[in-house]
């Protein structure tokens, strides 16, 4: 009799050990629900056209014991090198090994997501409570985000084309966080949750003028004019081209509104003053059919062309006194 007493009483121990030892280790849990993938975004980077994208990531956050509270707080890792900014909020997205485009995160109250191990405790989050102080056992929340692509200023080789990466959002959380801060660093969090997510944006091929300067020949006496050199009178202007990353472009200039016989000619009322247009170095014509060819550097930098003006001289006859000039169509093809 004695034995069977002894079974009956050790079987219900290791059963009730057991039951308390299950709901103890997922006591206190928050998921990711959803999370944004930002879809596709146009990203014209040589005019500079602000470019952003709006999302969300959603949390539940559980736990068999109530709570007043829960702190999560979110970075951004990167799953190759190639993705890390210059910056612990910024991040690049990559099309080859010479190619990235910069972006960064913020959230509702405009805090920048920082990069997960970057050295920065600022960050983006929030923070699930009930307004009336009552303890809970389940809660919702959720997190807007709006990943934004930084000015071209920002922005260094970024070639055209599609660009697609995923990152990771590590989110840490704190259950009865209290005064618990992202900002000061989350002190011993309950746990950590890692969810990937998608970053696809299009770069399309563009260039733009810049930095135009006009080529102004001074003040000439009429004769010393007609007696100079045929290197004696020259001015320079200048044309800028902005591009994206390594795009090959050609600049062609036409003859102007004067031109006669093939010459550029300057006009004063009804008198002429030819002139000729150089590439830079002033050794080579550069007109429709003799373009200039170049290739776009960073998007943060202008490629400056010089352009070289030359009179046409000697002259037989020394030019009338007066203002000439004449008005060129400068075009750029890529």
């Amino acid at each position: 009799m004695t034995t069977p007493f002894r079974l009956l009483f050790l079987i219900p121990f290791v059963a009730l050990a057991m039951l308390f030892a299950a709901p103890g280790a997922q006591a206190q849990t928050c998921t990711v629900t959803s999370i944004s993938n930002f879809g596709t975004t146009t990203v014209d980077i040589v005019p500079n056209a602000p470019a952003s994208a709006s999302g969300q990531v959603s949390y539940n956050c559980s736990s068999f014991i109530p709570f007043t509270d829960v702190r999560l707080c979110a970075y951004i890792r990167v799953v190759n090198n190639n993705q890390i900014g210059p910056s612990d909020y910024s991040f690049y997205q990559t099309r080859d090994a010479d190619s990235r485009l910069r972006w960064e995160i913020r959230e509702q109250f405009n805090r920048r997501y920082a990069r997960d191990g970057g050295g920065s405790v600022s960050t983006g989050g929030l923070k699930i409570f009930e307004s009336s102080g009552r303890l809970m056992t389940n809660a919702n929340g959720t997190s807007l985000l709006t990943l934004t692509y930084l000015d071209r200023q920002q922005q260094d080789r970024v070639r055209p084309g599609t660009y697609t990466d995923t990152y990771q959002l590590v989110t840490k959380y704190l259950f009865n966080a209290g005064n618990a801060t992202c900002e000061a660093g989350l002190p011993n969090p309950t746990g950590m949750i890692v969810t990937n997510f998608t970053v696809t944006s299009v770069v399309p091929k563009n260039c733009q003028f810049e930095n135009f300067q006009d080529i102004d020949f001074g003040s000439w006496g009429s004769v010393a004019a007609a007696r100079a050199s045929s290197t004696g009178v020259r001015a320079f202007g200048n044309v800028g081209m902005r591009c994206t990353y390594e795009t090959p472009y050609s600049i062609t200039i036409d003859n102007g509104q004067n031109a006669s016989g093939g010459m550029r000619r300057m006009r004063k009322d009804t008198d002429f003053l030819a002139y000729q247009l150089l590439k830079p170095g002033c050794s080579s014509p550069w007109t429709t059919l003799s373009p200039f060819a170049g290739i776009g550097t960073i998007v943060s930098a202008i490629n400056n062309h010089q352009v070289c003006g030359q009179l046409s001289t000697p002259l037989t006859v020394a030019p009338t006194a007066g203002t000439y000039s004449d008005l060129v169509i400068v075009t750029a093809t890529f």
